[in-house]
C-alpha cells in the first residue's frame, strides 16, 4: 500500500514550484525597491505562488499539456503573483460578460 497517492505528489511538486516563484517575485521586488523585509509580505507572495501553481497544474492537466511545460506554467504564474490573479479574473469577466 502506498503511503501517498502519485497524483498527491505530483500535485506537490507543482505547489513547491509556484512556491518557488512567489519567494522570487518577492525577493526581486525587495532588492529592486530597497524597502525593508517583512516576513508576513514574503509569506503572502510564496502562499499566492504556491495557489497559483497548483490552480496551473489543474488547468495544464485538463488541456493535456506536458510535464514540462505545466513545470514551467506553474512557475511562471508563481512569480506574477497577483498579477496572475488580476489577469485570470479580467480575462473571465470579460467570458461572462
Amino acid at each position: 500500500m502506498k503511503f501517498l497517492p502519485d497524483e498527491l505528489l505530483q500535485t506537490a511538486a507543482f505547489v513547491m514550484v509556484g512556491v518557488l516563484g512567489g519567494a522570487v517575485k518577492y525577493l526581486r521586488d525587495f532588492q529592486q525597491n530597497s524597502k525593508k523585509f517583512s516576513l508576513i509580505d514574503m509569506l503572502i507572495a510564496v502562499f499566492t505562488g504556491g495557489f497559483l501553481g497548483m490552480q496551473m497544474f489543474f488547468l495544464c492537466t485538463s488541456m493535456n499539456m506536458s510535464s514540462a511545460m505545466t513545470y514551467f506554467m506553474s512557475g511562471v504564474v508563481g512569480l506574477m503573483g497577483d498579477e496572475a490573479i488580476k489577469l485570470f479574473v479580467n480575462r473571465f469577466k470579460l467570458s461572462w460578460s
